[in-house]
């Protein structure tokens, strides 16, 4: 395989930002919104006995495998936004919020690409259908605006990275696809890494196709959004990466939906990057049906930042970590004491060990969590989640209808299959880092 090492700068990770305090209120609000949902849904488990009465009492009950969705996700159509709390109402956590679905682009014009640098021209032409017809092309930066453009990228085929717009002068981005031949399915080839520097990114879709982190820098990150985005979908993806997955600081209304995604591949000393997350980021942001597997870090964090309230959403995944069982968490990256609105961590299958740090399915830095009807195999025990709830006070419930099993094997890969069968980039030895090595917890 040729060409992995693209030369081209991509840029530095903008800071976090801070929030401006904000306050919800625990009330008459939080007993009305249960109480409906009681109403509503389909019986629930019970709370374990113990769990504090001054928290929510109950679990949002899990939908049964292949329910109908009462309000399809329009790239993802088993994601049901009916059941997602802030999309539906307002309630203790804060305003209402819906969640909406990125616009397809629009074209009208059908183009056939051999090389990156085809790829560039086609792609500042709006309008602009664009299929990759080369075995291998390299890695394409577009530097100014892109509308409505749609990149197919087929089976057996490569496309080495993409990078979208730039940070000065100012572009923008709007309605971009990247997907494989049939949308809504995995039915694509391999891309490198995707990276957007306009702003605004709006409307984007990437479907269907096969991650494997390549960039400048020997490979990372499968997807990069380090500008504000708006209407994002991230689906039926399989991704492989060396290091961390993905990382969307300021996203709104970003939805990642039957991905399958395999982090931290190599030791961090050959890879050059300790990271192991799985995705980091988001101001509103859906987690669904996805399986995310690694070593290092968090399958998935979110952090605090200036603006409407912050809101996400993980349900229905299966989060695999056998070394440092560090899953989920919410937690500040700056001084401010402004926390994350609320987040809802639900129905997930959790397979997290470790002999030699704690385990994390927490939100200390969240003002409303519902880390609850969860099924946990291996380090994170009852006792220690209702230790945490404890400890990180009211607004919280980490125990309802969750429940604590020994560590076992998770199961086999699912549709859209092993991401670990999506080649990596080749070692680059000049990433290589001894200061990063060390030995790793021991797995099982």
């Amino acid at each position: 395989m040729r060409g992995w090492l693209d030369r081209r700068h991509l840029g530095v990770q903008r800071p976090w930002r801070m929030r401006a305090a904000r306050g919800i209120v625990f009330s008459a609000a939080l007993a009305a919104w249960t109480a409906g949902q009681a109403a509503s849904q389909a019986p629930r488990a019970p709370a374990p006995s113990g769990a504090p009465s001054s928290q929510p009492s109950e679990a949002p009950a899990c939908a049964a495998p292949g329910a109908p969705a009462a309000e399809p996700y329009r790239w993802y159509p088993s994601l049901d936004l009916a059941r997602i709390p802030f999309h539906t109402a307002a309630g203790p956590w804060g305003p209402r919020a819906p969640i909406a679905a990125p616009s397809p682009p629009v074209t009208h014009r059908t183009v056939q690409v051999t090389s990156a640098s085809q790829l560039v021209v086609e792609s500042r032409i709006p309008g602009t259908l664009i299929m990759v017809n080369a075995d291998y092309i390299g890695h394409a930066l577009v530097p100014g605006d892109v509308t409505d453009v749609d990149i197919v990228v087929p089976r057996g085929r490569t496309l080495g990275g993409l990078t979208i717009g730039r940070y000065n002068p100012p572009s923008t981005t709007r309605r971009l696809r990247i997907r494989g031949t049939t949308p809504g399915m995995h039915s694509g080839g391999l891309v490198g890494n995707i990276t957007f520097y306009s702003s605004p990114t709006m409307d984007i879709i990437i479907d269907g196709v096969d991650l494997n982190g390549a960039n400048s820098r020997g490979a990372s990150l499968l997807w990069h959004f380090p500008r504000p985005s708006e209407r994002i979908a991230v689906v039926n993806v399989r991704g492989h990466t060396v290091g961390a997955g993905a990382l969307n600081p300021s996203a709104v209304d970003m939805v990642l939906a039957g991905n399958r995604i395999a982090t931290g591949a190599l030791p961090p000393e050959v890879a050059g990057d300790g990271t192991a997350w799985g995705t980091r980021g988001g101001d509103r942001i859906v987690i669904y049906d996805n399986r995310i597997d690694g070593p290092r870090f968090h399958r998935v964090r979110v952090h605090q930042a200036p603006g409407p309230p912050q809101y996400a959403w993980v349900a229905n995944n299966t989060f695999v970590d056998p070394h440092e069982a560090r899953i989920f968490s919410v937690f500040k990256l700056s001084t401010s004491t402004a926390p994350y609105a609320a987040v809802w961590a639900v129905c997930n299958r959790v397979y997290a060990h470790s002999t030699c740090m704690s385990a994390s399915f927490e939100a200390p830095d969240a003002a409303y969590a519902m880390l609850t009807g969860n099924a946990f195999f291996g380090s994170i025990t009852e006792d220690k989640q209702r230790a945490l709830q404890a400890a990180h006070g009211a607004g919280r419930d980490y125990l309802s209808g969750n429940t604590f099993s020994p560590w076992q094997a998770p199961p086999a890969w699912a549709a859209p299959g092993d991401p670990t069968a999506v080649p990596l980039p080749p070692v680059d030895p000049s990433r290589y880092n001894a200061a990063l090595k060390g030995r790793p917890c021991p797995p099982p």
